[in-house]
């Protein structure tokens, strides 16, 4: 057990005894109930204020306070510390130029994070992006020349942007957003505008996943007017195909989809963002995902399976790096849902073996969203449809999950 599994069972024990529903406990402290939720399953590290929050309202005595420190949510640990402190000693030795070894090391870092986040469990990566983000604050806290504080903020906004797109995926929109707007307030400082195309696209995904379709498509076409040719213009023609089918436009989502993978036909360059690597990419196959998504909206069933299995076999025998396990699991619920609307229960239930095999810590917002409206379109039907909608329930509930 890690001390965040602590934390959560002993919040748990609290709260049942004096016989809260986890609900009008996180609207008491005015906090999401989802996040709670994974504070007290152990899946989220807890912020000090919320525990302070907790601690009063439970009467907790200072327990759960206590406990918080001890998960150390925002302390690095030895290993970070002292890296940490090699590259003050560079910085020390060698004068002002070395500044630059901190900056090459933010690089490699928001690289490495990038490239993982696709294949990677979101909490860990959490807690990595705020280290980094602190670190380039308080580079830009030693007034560095202009040219330099540009590429900082830069730094500062890829690293806040990732956060919005984690915080995201562990339940929190509101959080979210405000990252969201964090990164295009220093796009705008910094004059960059792939940030900023990349910054607001994140914006319409969390307007998207938070239900705001039409605000969503807003953002997209927002973004497309600022971000610079490439993956970029693919992914904001895509969210806007995706959106406008959510609210039955079939037409305009045929139409954006269309932009999209013609967008796709044509790139092949990168810009400052997107040569990242890894989530801040938009290849064909995410395109393929998106499309597939946006036809299976709009009832198209045939088209949404075609392109969702064109996403599903790219992904499988791709790269494993490069293997996105949430947007895999997305596609191969498109495939599910198509196959139900013919009756192929059976089918459905082979595609999302893989689904409902996915380790807890991976069962991302969107993922359990996308397992929801795959039991919606199961509601009615006998034999095999109930076992599967019994699967379904198993892989939402997190009383049900396995700690590790």
């Amino acid at each position: 057990m890690n001390d965040w599994q602590a934390f959560g069972g002993e919040l748990r024990r609290l709260r049942l005894q004096q016989d809260r529903s986890l609900r009008s406990l996180a609207k008491s402290i005015r906090y999401d109930a989802g996040a709670l939720s994974r504070i007290e399953n152990g899946l989220r590290r807890p912020p000090v204020q919320i525990a302070q929050d907790l601690d009063a309202e439970l009467n907790a005595g200072g327990s759960l306070v206590a406990l918080a420190n001890e998960c150390g949510a925002l302390a690095p640990d030895g290993i970070s510390a002292a890296a940490a402190r090699s590259l003050a000693f560079a910085d020390w030795a060698t004068g002002d130029d070395a500044d630059q070894l901190s900056v090459d090391s933010i690089y490699y870092e928001l690289s490495r994070i990038a490239t993982s986040y696709v294949h990677a469990a979101p909490q860990p990566l959490f807690t990595e992006l705020q280290l980094l983000r602190d670190q380039v604050w308080q580079l830009l806290r030693r007034g560095p020349a202009p040219e330099r504080a540009r590429e900082l903020m830069f730094l500062g906004g890829v690293a806040i942007v990732l956060l919005a797109q984690v915080t995201d995926n562990l339940g929190n929109s509101i959080a979210a957003m405000q990252h969201a707007l964090a990164a295009e307030r220093l796009a705008q400082r910094a004059r960059h505008n792939a940030l900023l195309g990349w910054a607001v696209g994140a914006k319409g995904l969390i307007a998207e996943w938070s239900g705001n379709p039409s605000r969503a498509i807003e953002f997209a076409r927002q973004g497309a007017a600022v971000a610079p040719p490439g993956e970029q213009r693919i992914r904001l023609a895509a969210l806007e195909a995706r959106c406008a089918a959510r609210l039955g436009r079939a037409e305009e989502a045929r139409a954006a989809v269309g932009r999209a993978l013609a967008a796709a036909e044509q790139a092949g360059t990168t810009d400052d963002v997107t040569e990242f690597g890894g989530v801040l990419r938009f290849s064909t196959t995410k395109a393929a995902y998106y499309a597939g998504s946006a036809f299976r909206l709009i009832g198209d069933h045939d088209e949404a399976e075609r392109w969702a299995d064109e996403a599903i076999t790219a992904y499988r025998c791709g790269p494993s790096h490069e293997r996105s396990y949430g947007d895999e699991a997305l596609a191969r619920m498109d495939v599910a849902i198509a196959r139900i609307s013919r009756g192929a229960v059976d089918g459905a239930s082979e595609i999302l073996g893989p689904v409902l095999a996915l380790p807890p810590g991976q069962r991302i917002r969107p993922v359990l969203e996308g397992m929801r409206q795959v039991d919606a379109h199961l509601r009615g039907l006998p034999g095999s449809g109930r076992r599967l909608r019994d699967e379904i329930s198993d892989f939402r509930t997190p009383e049900t999950w396995t700690q590790h």
